[in-house]
């Protein structure tokens, strides 16, 4: 009788052992699955960022691809169509010219920007089509020295 009741505790620590080891390789996979995801879903929305000059020297390289692209904004170039939500305008950098076209609201800081982060793809032509702008303003935030006397 006391091996059969032996025999039966040892069935039963081995099936929980067995068990384990399952729910354990179970939870691996799960996190090595999600792990994988996580890895992939981070390339796949990793977008490189260039200045205009990096851009200009490796442009053959980079066509058709989606990058983000920063450089002064030539004030002088810009163009808006209200009407289409097109935007228009050129970053220039030390001779370097990129036309930019931009489809959407044009941001209220534009006129005022100092340099603009343009991120989308340059197409066959050499126009920048850029799916999302950034202005960055200079900084109205800047502590002033105060003047002499004060």
């Amino acid at each position: 009788m006391e091996d059969l009741i032996a025999s039966r505790t040892t069935r039963a620590k081995s099936r929980s052992r067995v068990g384990a080891v399952k729910l354990f390789a179970g939870g691996l996979v799960i996190l090595a699955v999600i792990g994988f995801v996580t890895f992939n879903s981070f390339q796949a929305n990793a977008v490189y960022y260039y200045t205009l000059r990096e851009f200009n020297a490796q442009q053959s390289k980079l066509v058709g691809q989606n990058v983000r692209v920063n450089g002064p904004l030539d004030k002088s170039s810009i163009k808006v169509d209200q009407k289409n939500l097109v935007l228009q305008f050129n970053l220039q950098d030390q001779g370097i010219v990129m036309p930019v076209v931009y489809h959407g609201v044009a941001p209220d800081t534009l006129t005022t920007g100092e340099s603009v982060v343009a991120e989308g793809h340059m197409d066959s032509s050499g126009v920048f089509q850029a799916s999302d702008i950034l202005v960055k303003c200079p900084s109205k935030y800047e502590s002033q020295t105060p003047a002499a006397g004060q």
